[in-house]
């Protein structure tokens, strides 16, 4: 079993079985294309949970939207 962790604050993602209606958990990419002029970085949110894209790679998991703003945050500041 995969245990899915928020990428900001390390709350935990409850099982399937015992998870609440009301979900509010955001499934995203961070993403990095390096060339040889430049840097690109790419956030891609997704407008559902999908459980058969968590181990794609760049995927990020975030609780709330209150997270994925912070997350959003320090994208931009980096």
């Amino acid at each position: 079993m995969v245990k899915i962790t928020c990428d900001v604050c390390g709350k935990v993602r409850p099982d399937p079985d015992t998870r609440i209606a009301e979900d509010k958990w955001i499934l995203g990419y961070d993403l990095e294309v390096e060339n040889a002029n430049a840097l690109q970085r790419s956030l891609r949110f997704l407008n559902r949970w999908d459980n058969s894209r968590v181990l794609e790679l760049g995927a990020i998991h975030l609780c709330s939207q209150q997270c994925k703003d912070g997350y959003i945050s320090k994208a931009r500041a980096a």
